[in-house]
């Protein structure tokens, strides 16, 4: 396990357990989960499996104190499986607790991460934007921003700068160039925003994110009182990283045939799902006799993290692989039609919300 967690990179984290025992986590159990107001699959099969002080945020809400989501995205390509996972914990939160959602259109880290330019970022903020309102993200109770445009957030961030060393970014972050520390300095004014005066003063707020987004929560709670003494520390939930259709890597926009895109082709999704890794046998004899290995199968991830909300229908699944019922091939089929027939639904959605993705973006 490497000392550094690199929010930039396509590392997966094959024990998780060692992120609680070296970064400080706190384990997701049924206890904490019983006191949500309402759940969804993410959180009844453990893919939510730890947080920083969200007990603290269920406690404020519990009491009826105000709280808030905040989120975010790099613009820098469609949405795909991994975006798409963050982008349903934020709209869980944002309707479970009724609070509201401020999201960061994360333009000045595309330009220091990709050399991206501000005009190529808009084009992407609009797409991103259509797909989070296809995703269910209710706008009425949404501040949604660029950073570019965002004084505050930018101010905020150099007063971070001001409470943060060298040593202490080296540390969290690795070596890396001066862009990406600022990039990281100025998501700590993302996540302090919604406690201004402006925003109603200090409240908690919670950031749910993929735990290779943890350097990120450790800054800013690091530095949060040192600004304002008032802050309350931010809050995360982290889910486990999905992993590319070879299963090398964690999903990621900088590999795109092992990539599954909300805007992908359903033509092109099959071919891609096709494929992808599985936990096949060697011989068709041996899959019918000894089953499929499917912790190893990144086609029945598929079906575990996206597209299977019923649980005893994901049991039925899983138990026709295990005791040999299908083959790999057969069972592709039926995944990747699936996944057609949900990406058609989603597009569909999506073009109908683009006008109101741009009206947002350009308001």
């Amino acid at each position: 396990m490497s000392e550094h967690i690199n929010p930039w990179g396509n590392d997966l984290y094959g024990d998780y357990s060692q992120l609680f025992s070296e970064f400080g986590l706190q384990h997701v159990d049924s206890k904490l989960a019983s006191r949500l107001p309402m759940t969804n699959r993410l959180w009844k099969r453990g893919i939510i499996f730890a947080h920083r002080d969200f007990d603290k945020f269920l406690e404020a809400f519990e009491k009826g104190k105000p709280v808030a989501v905040m989120s975010g995205i790099k613009p820098s390509g469609d949405f795909h499986l991994g975006s798409k996972l963050t982008a349903e914990q934020i709209i869980f939160a944002q309707k479970a607790f009724q609070s509201k959602l401020y999201y960061c259109i994360a333009d000045l880290e595309a330009f220091a991460d990709n050399g991206q330019d501000f005009e190529a970022s808009h084009e992407y903020a609009v797409q991103n934007v259509a797909d989070l309102l296809a995703l269910g993200m209710d706008e009425k109770n949404a501040f949604i921003y660029k950073q570019s445009e965002n004084k505050t957030v930018s101010n905020l961030g150099f007063i971070a700068a001001r409470k943060t060393t060298l040593a202490t970014l080296d540390a969290l972050y690795g070596h890396q160039n001066l862009g990406l520390y600022t990039a990281a300095l100025v998501q700590c004014g993302d996540i302090l925003q919604p406690q201004l005066k402006e925003f109603d003063g200090p409240k908690n707020v919670l950031v749910p994110v993929g735990v290779d987004q943890d350097p990120h929560i450790r800054l800013c709670r690091d530095v949060a009182q040192k600004i304002d003494p008032k802050f309350v520390l931010p809050s995360a939930t982290y889910q486990r990283l999905f992993r590319s259709l070879d299963g090398t890597t964690k999903m990621s926009k900088r590999d795109p045939m092992n990539v599954i895109s909300l805007n992908d082709d359903p033509e092109l999704v099959k071919k891609k799902v096709m494929r992808a890794l599985t936990g096949g046998r060697a011989t068709a004899e041996e899959q019918k006799r000894l089953g499929g290995e499917i912790e190893k199968c990144v086609v029945h991830e598929l079906m575990f993290f996206h597209f299977e909300d019923d649980d005893e229908a994901l049991k039925k699944f899983q138990h026709r692989c295990t005791s040999g019922g299908i083959s790999c091939g057969d069972c592709k089929k039926d995944v990747a039609g699936k996944i057609e027939a949900y990406l058609k639904d989603f597009q569909a959605r999506k073009k109908k919300l683009l006008p109101k993705a741009r009206k947002i973006i350009e308001k």
